[in-house]
């Protein structure tokens, strides 16, 4: 792999010098290459969802946690801190909720808070498929990230979202993501994401320690103990509690009367999800 990214950045450098190669048709051709580097196009698609758990940390304060997130942009979060419960979930379509507790009051995100749940905790990165979630990119040279030789790309959408990935020379990995996000209230918001500790889930390399930085503050300092590649997941495991239920498709040749859309409350169907274990094998090595 070292001989054929001697040949890619020198070619690179030849063809940007020379203006023969545009950034989007070089930053398109990187994003291709990370994503066979990880795992594959077709590895990549077929890790449609899955389930995590591990810690984050703050300082001297820890917290456990499970995730599940669902591809496009589903995500549900439980923390749990001195015998309390925090939820946190969005299904991807209506606005983000937190919960305080199994049964607790549930309320909708603040704006800002939920702004920044549905950007930062996005299923997938602006690399995978970038057309089809509204990104464009843009080769931005080279660099290092501690002291590690890097690849940059920026990664730009709707004009309020814009990252600066760094992918590793020698295994195109992304090792740093820098965003800015843009506020409604015209005020923007600067964080450093560093990836590290990758290892394969289904055949597609994932990053399993997290650290975010707000300049120079440690945000958050995340380590993932496991990850269980598609569990068995539904849109009612992310949908905010008392919320109602997605209507069920009625055939055309039956009277709507005959097929009543269900208005009842919904019950997080995750109760066999919490009773389950760390799986045997929570990881699947490339074939």
């Amino acid at each position: 792999m070292r001989w054929l990214n001697k040949i890619i950045f020198a070619g690179m450098a030849g063809l940007s010098l020379g203006g023969l190669l545009r950034a989007e048709d070089l930053a398109e051709d990187i994003a291709r290459i990370h994503i066979e580097a990880i795992g594959g196009e077709s590895r990549v698609a077929r890790l449609e969802s899955f389930r995590a758990a591990g810690q984050s940390s703050v300082g001297d304060f820890t917290m456990d946690f499970q995730m599940w997130a669902q591809r496009p942009q589903s995500i549900r979060i439980e923390a749990m801190q001195q015998n309390q419960t925090l939820v946190q979930g969005w299904d991807g379509q209506n606005e983000p909720w937190l919960q305080n507790g199994a049964n607790g009051v549930t309320e909708l995100m603040p704006s800002a808070l939920g702004a920044r749940f549905k950007i930062e905790l996005a299923f997938d990165t602006p690399l995978y498929r970038p057309k089809d979630q509204g990104y464009a990119l843009e080769y931005a040279g080279e660099g290092e990230v501690d002291g590690r030789p890097v690849v940059k790309l920026l990664a730009t959408r709707n004009f309020t979202d814009q990252s600066t990935l760094y992918l590793a020379a020698d295994t195109y990995f992304i090792v740093r993501q820098d965003r800015v996000r843009r506020e409604p209230n015209g005020s923007s918001l600067k964080t450093q994401t560093f990836y590290q500790d990758f290892r394969p889930v289904l055949g597609v390399i994932m990053p399993h320690r997290i650290l975010v930085q707000e300049g120079e503050r440690l945000v958050s300092d995340v380590v993932l103990n496991w990850m269980e590649p598609d569990p068995p997941l539904g849109s009612e495991d992310f949908r905010m509690p008392g919320a109602a239920a997605d209507a069920p498709k009625v055939e055309a040749s039956i009277e709507p009367a005959q097929q009543p859309a269900d208005e009842g409350a919904v019950d997080f169907g995750l109760g066999d999800l919490r009773q389950v274990d760390q799986p045997e094998a929570v990881s699947i090595l490339r074939e």
